[in-house]
């Protein structure tokens, strides 16, 4: 052991629980506790003026005064503001994040002293400003956030570093038969996301990914939700979803429901509303037909993945089960008969991914990219020379316009291995311009208006007196966490220019600031 210790977590920000884990004096992951000592918080903000409640008490306040709970946030970020407003103020999505952040945080470090350093993982879908609203949220609640990290190789480093992956024992990192191509289907409370990544020793590539950002146990909640209302309306001709607080507590309703489906063959419903009651029992065909839509949209997303890694499923070793959504019976029967394999759920579903986290914090740490961390001084050497590569889930483009009709120019192509960078070529269109403004774009569509606007990357300080259509050579990267940045060139000159991607929606320094210091004075329970 050497040097002052460094304390380094791994968090798991979900859109139902969060989860934070660290690395162990002998460099094994472990989930750090809340402090009423569960594993997993619940992501849920109570605000009522300078005091917030983070986790279960939070979540159960919904169903009293919803107007001050914010739920599911991470389906809102990259956005401008939160869905609703939470206790009379509206909100960026990275400042309630914040605060969740901010509550493990707090925490943690009843465990483990004081926490600096971070890496926060994301769906593997999630696009760029998505990214960099999660990278926000943290550096808001007091984190610097050394990686942004795909859930899927989160719960793959996870996977290989449990042993299961192991084959002789001799290194915590060795692979059976030197590569081993895995499936990760992870399905959370809100998002869901496919990847295939190849394990060899002491080296995890990603090869394809593709997914969804609205869709998770969520909706298979709003199923049942849906299913008591009509089942209400049929009966009593009044609707319950019509009050807030009605439909809160059929939401928590329904998602008790579905957990008690994945054991029990039926569960029973209960909606009373306006001095009427209702009772019904849901029985888990019932659950698997009103939600199969759901199912059969995962499955499609799944084929697909394979497809795009150009692999069959007999290329496939093992089959991955991440987030607490894949408990669901009906996901590993679809499993079994989709890929011909039986799914593996031998690691926690629910932890697996901030475990994972915490080993690539261990990771990054051993290159010496994020100061000392105090381990083992043989498992430092086993990380020091670990290799994560992942891939870009999304075109990365410009708009532009060719014969007079607006296209997507594409720089990058999607399920590009990360770190990557390629140039394209504009042209001034009028003499004497001092400055190029293009649009950046993520997406697949050759229209730009079908695509995930970023911002626009603005050239400035060309030299003056330039004539028209000089070139001006514009360099698009990705970094291995998905960030993107640019540089320019003036092709006449020679010269390097001032380049930045000014945001569509993005938080500036000033705004960082300024919600830090909001989180920061908020006491937090």
């Amino acid at each position: 052991m050497s040097g002052e210790r460094h304390n380094l977590v791994g968090i798991d920000l979900g859109t139902t629980f969060s989860v934070i884990a660290h690395l162990d004096a002998k460099g094994k992951p472990a989930t750090l506790p809340n402090k009423d000592g569960d594993p997993l918080t619940p992501s849920a903000v109570y605000l009522d003026g300078a005091s917030a409640i983070v986790g279960k008490a939070a979540r159960e306040a919904a169903a009293v005064d919803a107007s001050r709970v914010a739920l599911c946030i991470k389906r809102d970020m990259g956005g401008m503001r939160y869905s609703h407003a939470v206790d009379g103020r509206v909100f960026r999505p990275e400042t309630l994040s914040a605060i969740v952040l901010r509550k493990l945080k707090q925490d943690a470090e009843r465990h483990i002293g004081p926490i600096a350093k971070a890496v926060i993982t994301v769906p593997a879908f999630f696009n760029e400003t998505r990214r960099k609203a999660t990278e926000d949220a943290g550096r808001i609640a007091g984190l610097d956030v050394i990686d942004v990290l795909n859930e899927p190789t989160a719960a793959a480093l996870s996977y290989a570093m449990s042993g299961q992956a192991s084959g002789n024992g001799n290194s915590p990192l060795d692979v059976p038969g030197g590569s081993l191509t895995a499936l990760v289907y992870d399905l959370g409370g809100g998002t869901f996301d496919v990847t295939v990544v190849r394990l060899a020793t002491k080296r995890f590539e990603t090869l394809a990914t593709d997914g969804a950002v609205q869709l998770g146990g969520k909706d298979w909640d709003e199923k049942i939700v849906q299913y008591v209302a009509a089942q209400f309306r049929a009966r009593y001709g009044i609707d319950p979803l019509a009050d807030e607080q009605r439909r809160a507590t059929l939401a928590a309703l329904a998602e008790r429901s579905k957990i008690l489906l994945s054991d029990l063959p039926q569960a029973p419903l209960e909606c009373f509303h306006q001095e009427h009651s209702l009772k019904l029992n849901l029985t888990r065909p019932q659950f698997e037909e009103m939600s199969r839509e759901l199912l059969v949209q995962t499955q499609i997303v799944t084929e697909l993945v394979v497809q795009q890694a150009k692999l069959n499923w007999s290329d496939i070793d093992r089959v991955l089960l991440v987030g607490g959504s894949t408990r669901m019976p009906m996901v590993k029967d679809m499993l079994r008969k989709a890929t011909g394999k039986e799914p593996d759920d031998s690691l926690d579903a629910d932890q697996v991914v901030a475990r994972g986290a915490a080993i690539h914090a261990g990771i990054v740490a051993a290159q010496g990219i994020a100061g000392e961390l105090s381990i083992d001084e043989d498992l430092k050497e086993e990380l020091k020379d670990v290799e994560v590569f992942n891939v870009n889930a999304y075109s990365l483009g410009v708009a532009a316009t060719k014969r007079g009709q607006p296209i997507n120019a594409f720089v990058i192509a999607k399920n590009t291995q990360l770190p990557f960078a390629a140039s394209r070529i504009f042209r001034l269109t009028k003499a004497g311009a001092t400055h190029v403004a293009v649009k950046v774009l993520e997406g697949e569509s050759d229209r730009p208006g079908d695509n995930i606007p970023i911002g626009k990357c603005v050239v400035t300080g060309l030299p003056p007196n330039l004539p028209i259509r000089s070139p001006v050579q514009v360099r698009l990267s990705y970094g291995a966490n998905g960030r993107i940045s640019v540089m320019a060139l003036d092709m006449t000159g020679g010269r390097f220019a001032q380049a930045e991607i000014k945001r569509e929606y993005g938080l500036t320094e000033d705004d960082i600031r300024r919600e830090a210091e909001f989180v920061q004075n908020l006491k937090i329970r």
